[in-house]
């Protein structure tokens, strides 16, 4: 019997190199005339933010900008941010950045137009009113932020990473620029890569997928595949830059719309309480993952293998699977991402609260492909020590 479900994602992208000349037009469409410009202070020292403000300048529009968006944001810069917003009173947000300074401004926008706390709006569909405007700009080919409907801040008193999820945070406009990425390090290209690669395949394997995201998710495997070694080797390598940017901005408009799964959860569990970076996390967790993962649905795992340009003809189905897991430690290889444990100095003393907080984020848990336990994470955590 089918499942009645839904796709949902934002109602204009423009893309290309150089696109980010048309932002006066799409502030225009917005109907924009105050802006705040929320931001990091790498993007500020990198002049891609002076390459914003050249063209904003350009429109005439009075504009702000705030630049302290830390990664994994802790609730205290969003009560940054909206204070900055409160006292520029503008009528659209642009945010420009990785999915940190995007988070933020997707935040901001909301919490403009609803009261706070923030706290209350931890979950799934909880905001009651649209938010401002927003124009969304990633600067990394990884998180998929700009097309999701998801923030996920720090809690640092609880030392764990809690999500709001709502369609009102999807953007009014998307620019997807390759030129803005292109200065990215080699290590934060394979970092944000493998992210959007985790992001296609934790929502094509998922028991939410659908036809819809299905080709999102598979297409965005095939792109990571052939382009993210490509663009770490040689950064100045556009045609890869793009691939790559479009392959997380697809992966983004799926999983928006089915989640991701255990890797994600571990990621979270694990980030609140080491403070690794989101990309790392979710690189070195997910062979691991797709190992547990595969006895619930191998087919998904042949075709991830096949789009690694993976021979698995004639095989027996669970040894083509594990050809997926095989393709996949072969990037991390290339991309010298460790995925042991140890390599992390992360403490096995630590691993039954991990493990705890792991199955605390039901959202992420409750699309994974196979029943998961404290135990199982326990078990995980284990066999990948060494």
């Amino acid at each position: 019997m089918s499942v009645i479900s839904s796709f949902n994602t934002v109602r204009r992208i423009v893309h290309g190199a150089g696109c980010i000349e048309k932002i006066g037009e799409e502030i225009r469409r917005c109907c924009g005339s105050r802006i705040l410009v929320i931001t990091d202070p790498g993007i500020k020292a990198a002049g891609v933010l002076d390459m914003l403000a050249r063209v904003l300048e350009k429109t005439g529009v009075p504009a702000s900008y705030f630049s302290d968006v830390e990664p994994d944001p802790k609730i205290e810069v969003v009560e940054r941010s909206l204070e900055a917003a409160r006292a520029f009173q503008p009528d659209i947000i642009i945010g420009l950045g990785g999915g940190s300074s995007l988070d933020i401004a997707k935040v901001t926008s909301v919490l403009l137009t609803n009261d706070g706390p923030i706290e209350k709006y931890f979950g799934m569909e909880l905001v009651p009113n649209p938010g401002l405007p927003l124009i969304l700009i990633p600067t990394t080919a990884g998180t998929g932020s700009e097309v999701t409907s998801i923030c996920v801040l720090s809690d640092t008193r609880n030392h764990v990473k809690k999500g709001i999820v709502s369609e009102h945070m999807y953007a009014r406009v998307v620019l997807l620029d390759p030129e803005l990425t292109a200065g990215l390090p080699p290590r934060i290209t394979a970092m944000t890569g493998m992210d959007a690669l985790v992001h296609a395949m934790e929502s094509f394997t998922g028991v939410r997928a659908t036809p819809f995201t299905d080709c999102l998710n598979q297409e965005a495997i095939r792109l990571i595949a052939s382009n993210l070694r490509i663009a770490f080797a040689n950064g100045a390598n556009l045609q890869a830059r793009e691939n790559m940017l479009y392959a997380s901005c697809i992966a983004g408009m799926a999983f928006s719309n089915t989640q991701n799964g255990l890797v994600h959860a571990l990621a979270l569990a694990i980030g609140g309480k080491y403070h690794l970076p989101h990309g790392l996390l979710t690189a070195f967790i997910c062979p691991w993952v797709m190992e547990f993962n595969m006895l619930a649905t191998p087919g998904k795992f042949i075709a991830i293998a096949r789009s690694f340009g993976e021979r698995t003809d004639g095989l027996p189905v669970m040894e083509a699977a594990r050809l997926s897991v095989k393709a996949v430690k072969s990037l991390l290889d290339d991309l010298s991402i460790s995925y042991t444990l140890k390599s992390y100095d992360i403490h096995r003393e630590s691993f039954p609260e991990i493990a705890k907080a792991t199955l605390s984020a039901v959202r992420l848990i409750s699309n994974n492909p196979r029943t998961v336990t404290e135990k199982d994470v326990v078990a995980l955590l284990e066999a990948n020590y060494e």
